[in-house]
């Protein structure tokens, strides 16, 4: 999980089903496309599709998205670790100086990117290293896994 600090807190971050779950029906959007609903992300260069930069929301919506997003992440990261989930966006957004806001969309980015990573895509990084996986049988493991 990734850590922010906000408002004398560490909080963990975490992006899970669960989240994706909230943030479609939260905020409207897939996570795919926070990019464009939330933070804030344009092309510097029309004419080069690599040249993403990130900027300040500048619409007031995109700025409360985006405290909801933080919401979500925040407090599903306090849930598992057996917390109370007690943020709310106007906490969120009074702690969040304006200076910090790309930071904490990077942060955010990169936990919602570590979360789409599949566990298939770990067992294929085994099996490139040469190490044995049977499929059926990892996925068997994941079954009787205590839920968290």
């Amino acid at each position: 999980m990734t850590e922010i600090t906000m408002g004398g807190r560490t909080i963990q971050l975490q992006f899970t089903s669960w989240e994706m779950i909230a943030i479609q029906e939260r905020i409207g959007c897939t996570a795919a496309q926070l990019r464009d609903e939330v933070f804030g992300l344009h092309l510097e260069d029309e004419e080069d599709p690599e040249s993403w930069a990130m900027s300040l929301p500048k619409d007031v919506e995109k700025l409360k998205k985006f405290g909801t997003l933080i919401e979500i992440l925040g407090n599903a990261g306090l849930e598992e670790q057996g917390q109370e989930p007690d943020l709310t966006e106007k906490w969120i957004l009074r702690h969040m100086r304006p200076a910090e806001i790309i930071q904490y969309a990077i942060l955010a980015t990169l936990e919602i990117n570590n979360g789409m990573r599949s566990e298939v895509a770990e067992e294929s990084k085994k099996e490139q290293a040469g190490e044995k996986v049977d499929v059926m049988v990892a996925e068997e493991d994941r079954k009787k896994a205590p839920a968290k």
